[in-house]
């Protein structure tokens, strides 16, 4: 087709092509001013939805531990309350001298040596126990020690054979926990901050009690 026929043709159109023009036209301002702009707030929207989830997160975390840190002190406030007094220690110590006459065995002097739990309303007594026995009545001690009333621990445990007396030879070293209600209750959190760890008492401060 000669270019004469061509551009004939188009002007005979033109009408048309100024319609597509326009409708071309309108499609550029329409994605211009509605569409690139509801991108837009698409995007803003989409990260706000991210950061608000994110701290959403952070919130539940955080109420999280602060249920844990609560039940925490509940079980703690729990377990103070069953604690025995230490103004109890001799009626315990009557017990654990009984209950090692009740299975054939000789407990020896028993000599308990005090301490406070750094950072904790609780007192530590602590003794070295050696005992010999047969098999059964070790059983039987070690069990009873399970069931006595109060916070005993078994800390250090050895048994040996001896092969003259034909015995067995138990030395354990046992503690028993009791409540200092002279001591005020400090929260676990306090004692983070100070720092305190569990320290022996000095000599001069077993020496005071």
């Amino acid at each position: 087709m000669p270019w004469s026929q061509f551009i004939d043709l188009l002007k005979s159109h033109r009408n048309y092509w100024l319609l597509c023009a326009g409708v071309l036209v309108l499609n550029f301002f329409f994605y211009l001013f509605f569409v690139a702009g509801e991108r837009g707030q698409i995007s803003n929207l989409q990260q706000s939805y991210q950061t608000q989830r994110k701290n959403l997160k952070e919130m539940r975390k955080r109420q999280l531990r602060a249920a844990h840190y609560t039940d925490h002190q509940k079980a703690w406030q729990v377990f103070l309350e069953k604690v025995d007094n230490k103004i109890t220690f001799p009626d315990r110590l009557n017990d654990l001298e009984a209950l090692f006459r009740r299975n054939n065995l000789d407990p020896g002097g028993l000599t308990f040596k005090s301490e406070k739990v750094g950072g904790l309303p609780l007192v530590r007594f602590i003794s070295t126990i050696e005992t010999a026995g047969d098999y059964d009545d070790l059983k039987a001690l070690l069990n009873g020690i399970r069931q006595l009333s109060g916070f005993f621990c078994i800390e250090r445990l050895s048994i040996i054979k001896d092969r003259k007396a034909g015995k067995l030879v138990a030395k354990m070293d046992l503690a028993a926990y009791f409540r200092d209600a002279s001591q005020p209750t400090e929260s676990r959190k306090d004692r983070l901050n100070t720092g305190q760890r569990h320290k022996p008492a000095s000599p001069d401060d077993n020496a005071k009690e």
